[in-house]
């Protein structure tokens, strides 16, 4: 793969390129082919390149917003002008759309997960044979089809807002864009399915309590990391 078509390249250049909306479209392709041929320069005579080596390259180049404003007063000295101010970022490419996805993200997942959580339930019986030998039977009473399918409703008010602020933001990639929308959908399935897949694997109520504390720990742990990740990314990317 050609260095300048690496994620992480296409992304710098992307916010580049939007930085530059008001350059004139050669001095902006210009920008841009020197920040390509620099990195492609700088990467060729590596038999492979990973993403710590890319990273390295661009930030020797500095943050986007480096490049834009030295191209912005290259352009003005030559002119003989003072430098422009630059363009204020979009409303959906500010710092208060990934702190909104966030809340919203946290609120939709701990609702789901105590919406669901609730409809688990299980009944036991005991029953004294001839023998006076006590025989204990674990009855799982709820249907982990229903409980998802309550799961993704109880979701859907988070789910919608947080939808069109990141397929609209350019501040997300879009398999991290694909990431976000699939957190609230993924809680409502692992705490609606795995009590039920712990029941059915050991038939007793351990095995239900500990599906239900995995799919617990999924959420928090996984879930959690995934949110701070996607998170810090549209952090960095705020022009």
């Amino acid at each position: 793969m050609n260095s300048t078509q690496h994620p992480l390249v296409s992304a710098y250049l992307d916010d580049l390129a939007r930085m530059l909306i008001d350059l004139d479209p050669g001095e902006r392709a210009e920008v841009l082919a020197g920040v390509r041929e620099h990195v492609d320069a700088s990467l060729t005579d590596r038999s492979s390149t990973t993403d710590q080596d890319v990273r390295a390259v661009l930030a020797e180049l500095g943050p986007p917003e480096a490049v834009a404003q030295e191209a912005y007063a290259g352009r003005s000295a030559a002119a003989g002008r003072p430098a422009p101010a630059p363009a204020p970022s979009p409303l959906l490419a500010r710092k208060w759309v990934p702190v909104t996805v966030a809340v919203l993200q946290v609120v939709g997942v701990l609702f789901v997960a105590l919406t669901v959580g609730g409809l688990t339930s299980y009944s036991t019986s005991e029953v004294v044979s001839e023998s006076q030998t006590l025989s204990r039977t674990v009855s799982y009473d709820s249907n982990p089809v229903a409980a998802v399918l309550v799961g993704l409703l109880a979701a859907l008010p988070f789910w919608v807002p947080v939808a069109v602020l990141v397929g609209a933001s350019p501040l997300w990639s879009a398999r991290r864009k694909t990431a976000h929308m699939l957190l609230l959908p993924a809680t409502a399935l692992l705490v609606g399915v795995l009590p039920a897949l712990g029941w059915r694997l050991t038939g007793t109520e351990g095995g239900i309590v500990s599906g239900g504390w995995a799919a617990l720990a999924l959420v928090l742990v996984v879930g959690g990391w995934l949110l701070w990740r996607l998170t810090r990314h549209a952090l960095r990317r705020l022009p």
